[in-house]
């Protein structure tokens, strides 16, 4: 089984970047920066890490921090998550799924915010 595995993204540094990086290190839990020239490439394989197979072509920043919970166990995800809480990290999060193994995280990221919308919540831009 592939290892238990955090995808994070962030447009800049996020204040919370070292208490994830801890929380994950305690959970034992890798944890993979995307950069923005990745934002197009399929979360299948920005998870197993692989160089993409030609030079990827500079992705506009999206506009928020996106974490992406790859191959955790349910009892991961739920520890995983309630530290996340305790530590006040507030983003937007997601699962892969055989769904969305293919969508790029750009992909996913608009998903998102098309669900958060249909759900009444706020962009981060509009409050």
């Amino acid at each position: 089984m592939p290892s238990p595995t955090v995808l994070f993204y962030s447009p800049a540094p996020a204040s919370f970047g070292p208490k994830l990086l801890q929380i994950c290190a305690i959970q034992g839990l890798k944890l993979r920066a995307v950069e923005n020239a990745s934002l197009g490439r399929p979360l299948s394989t920005l998870v197993q890490g692989l160089p993409p197979a030609e030079p990827p072509a500079g992705g506009s920043p999206l506009p928020e921090p996106l974490l992406v919970f790859c191959h955790l166990s349910e009892g991961q995800l739920d520890r995983v998550l309630q530290a996340l809480r305790r530590a006040q990290v507030r983003c937007l999060k997601a699962v892969l799924t055989p769904t969305n193994a293919g969508w790029s995280l750009e992909e996913l990221y608009h998903e998102l915010c098309k669900e958060r919308s249909q759900l009444g919540g706020a962009h981060p831009s509009n409050g």
